[in-house]
This record gives C-alpha cells, structure tokens and sequence, in this order.
C-alpha cells in the first residue's frame, strides 16, 4: 500500500512539473539576430552597409534596442526614421507594427573615417515582442567587427622633425632614427612639457607617462601614428630627484669621487658647491645684470638641478654659477662642464668697446672743461667790473673829502 502511494505521488510530481515545462517552452518563442557586411575591411573615406538580420520561429511584431560603435573609426550616414542617434550610439525604436513577420532586414550605412577596429554591437536588452501575446521573446544577437584600413595614398612617414622637453633638455641631441633619450629633473617637476613636431602634418602625436612623474625612474613615450596607420614610438627616460628630507646631510660635506672634484649637495634645502671649499648656490639677484648673450636655466649636476646662466646659443662649455663663499662674498663663478672646474668669472670688455668709451668720456672731460672755463671767464669779467666801480667811487670819495668841486 505504502509502495502504491510512494508510486502515485512519483507520477503525480512528474506530471506537474512536465506540464510547467511544457507551458514554458509554448510561451517562451525565441528570436535570433545577425549582424553582417558586405566587407569587414574597409578604407578611409569608404561607405560600408552594416545589416541587421531578424528571424524568429514565430510572428513577432516591435523591436526595441541600443546599438554602439566607435565613433573615432566610423560615422553613421543613415537617415531611417525609427533608427536616431550618432555620435556612436544607436537606438532602434520600430514600434506600432501593424503585421508580425517570422523575419525583418536592417540596412544602416556607415561611413569611414580613420584606421582603426571598432565592433559593431548590442547594448543592453534587445527587446523583440511576440505579435500575438505581445510578450518578450528570448533574443539570441552577435556582433561584428570591421577594419578600417588607411587609403591607397594614406602616407606610411611616422617620423618626428622635432623633439624638446622643457624645463630639462633631452640628450642625446635629438635624430629621427634615434627613438631612446633621457633627461633629468628636479624633484618638484610632476610633468614633462613635451613638444614633438611630425614629419607629416597628417601624422598624429600620442603622449603617455608624462602626467604625475614618480621619484626615481619614469618612462615617457611619444608615439607617432602615421596616416596610414603605421606607428613609431619615442621613449624618453626620466630621472626625477628623491625629494630631501629633513637632516639627511650632515657636515662636514665630503665630495662623491665618482664625480670628480666638482659636486653639488642640498642641506637643509639650499644648494651648495664643493670645490676645494663650500659656496652657496644662489639665485641671481634682480639688481645683477645677466652678462650679454647669456640666458637664465638650470642643469642637473650630482643629480641636483641648480640655477645657471648658460650661453644662447646653448653650445657653450662654459656655464655661470651666481654663488657665496665661505666669507661671505657673492658674485658669478665661471664652471668647466667638461672639467668640472670652477673660477671667479670676469667680464671681459671687447677693445673696441673699451677704445669708444676712452673716447666718450675724452670727450665728456672735454665739454666739462671748456664749460668750466667758460664759467671762470664771467666770473672774472663780472670781478672786473666791479673792481672798476669800485675804482671810480673811490677817486669820486677822495677828490670830494679834498674839497675839490664839481668840476
């Protein structure tokens, strides 16, 4: 008995859950969508028809969903009223159908726009209603992929014509064939300012790892992307200084050999040079003249940027260092970058120069003497007219205390 009812309650189970799956596979149609081209490569400037290809095993009625691409690679050119939307950003809307089909066609055009892949594909739910119960249908979509190539007379030149960084310089000297430099900076930089000029006007630049530099090693990369797609990269190796902390150096201050008999240290976060003794390093003051054909810059030295005055031309061997020695004396110091080696600097007059200001200032002696004796001859003449009237009163005084007349 117990078997029997075991049995019963078995098939009774069986049968409830059959007839829920079977309710659920009535209900739940299906529909499939399919994205295709005519040509998945396609080039610069071309027109490509992308299709959207509906079928269902049953009648189904609106549509609903979000279609996305790269808008950088493609531009959608289509003007169908219930397709909007650019900018790489699609939406279907084809609604109030008025008769089911078991299968519909799409057709949009795109046009190309730069080398690059972009995909083709669904955003979120595609929605596809039953046309009789006007339910959700289980939607099976893909997506395609397309390649736009550069055109036929797309130029392959990715080289650079100029390379520069501010506020340090790269070195080696920059060369198009050469794609590995360096460049060294204070510990206060956080970016680069990089500029790079292209071969080709038509070439594109691309510049990564320049934003927030790390103490230590940083890796810029300037990539040149050609018109027709090709790319060259540039790195440039950034040392950026370990910023100082507080007590890190003590004295007295021992010279590093490894950089010969010249090195500059920080304390206590001013800079100074050692060099058979101990100088300051400072800023220029505003009341000292820069000497002619020279600029203010900065150069690394031990790992230390300090302020420099450095020829225009940029050429020069010789740098000027404005520094304070130990008696307290301050003034512009002439430095070997060759030889590491440091002197007073003296100015040195052209004799051309020299020879016209002896000459300005004979003849600013000159006019100065002529007027003084100008100012001496009125003098004299105005103590000789006096002298006179005072000859005159005097015989006049003399003949009237004698008694003599008027006559």
């Amino acid at each position: 008995m117990k078997r029997r009812s075991y049995k019963l309650l078995i098939f009774c189970l069986f049968f409830i859950l059959g007839g829920f799956l079977n309710i659920n596979y009535v209900s739940a149609a299906s529909a499939n969508i399919e994205i295709t081209t005519d040509n998945s490569q396609v080039a610069v400037g071309d027109t490509v028809l992308v299709y959207i290809n509906i079928s269902s095993d049953s009648m189904f009625g609106d549509i609903e969903a979000n279609l996305i691409y790269d808008e950088d690679t493609l531009e959608y050119k289509s003007s169908v009223s219930f397709i909007t939307g650019s900018s790489g950003f699609l939406k279907i809307a084809d609604i109030n159908i008025s008769e089911g089909a078991d299968n519909r066609k799409y057709a949009l055009e795109f046009q190309a726009l730069k080398v690059g892949k972009t995909n083709i594909e669904f955003s979120g739910p595609v929605m596809i209603y039953d046309y009789e119960s006007e339910l959700p249908m289980s939607v099976f979509f893909d997506s395609i992929e397309l390649e736009v190539k550069a055109a036929h007379t797309a130029s392959d030149n990715a080289f650079l014509s100029s390379l520069k960084t501010s506020p340090t310089s790269i070195s080696p000297d920059f060369d198009k064939n050469l794609f590995e430099y360096s460049t060294n900076v204070d510990y206060d930089v956080n970016r680069l300012v990089v500029e790079a000029i292209p071969e080709d006007d038509k070439a594109t630049i691309r510049v990564e790892g320049n934003d927030f530099l790390e103490e230590g090693e940083n890796k810029v990369i300037v990539s040149v992307i050609a018109e027709a797609g090709n790319i060259i990269e540039y790195t440039i190796d950034v040392m950026k200084e370990i910023a100082p902390e507080e007590g890190a150096y003590t004295s007295p201050i021992t010279p590093d050999k490894k950089h010969g008999s010249f090195e500059v240290v920080r304390v206590e976060g001013e800079l100074f040079a050692i060099y058979g003794g101990k100088y300051k390093v400072m800023e220029l003051p505003a009341d000292v003249k820069i000497p002619t054909g020279y600029i203010k810059t900065k150069i690394i030295i031990s790992g230390v940027s300090i302020p420099v005055l450095a020829s225009e031309q940029l050429d020069n061997e010789f740098l000027l260092i404005y520094a304070e020695n130990e008696l307290g004396e301050a003034g512009l110091y002439s430095f070997d970058k060759e030889e590491k080696t440091m002197q007073r600097y003296r100015t040195i007059l052209d004799p051309i120069t020299e020879q016209i200001d002896e000459i300005d200032e004979e003849l600013m002696n000159s006019k100065q003497y002529r007027s003084k004796l100008n100012i001496a001859a009125i003098i004299i003449a105005l103590l000789s007219a006096l002298c006179a009237v005072f000859v005159i009163l005097s015989i006049r005084l003399f003949m009237k205390l004698k008694g003599y007349g008027e006559d």
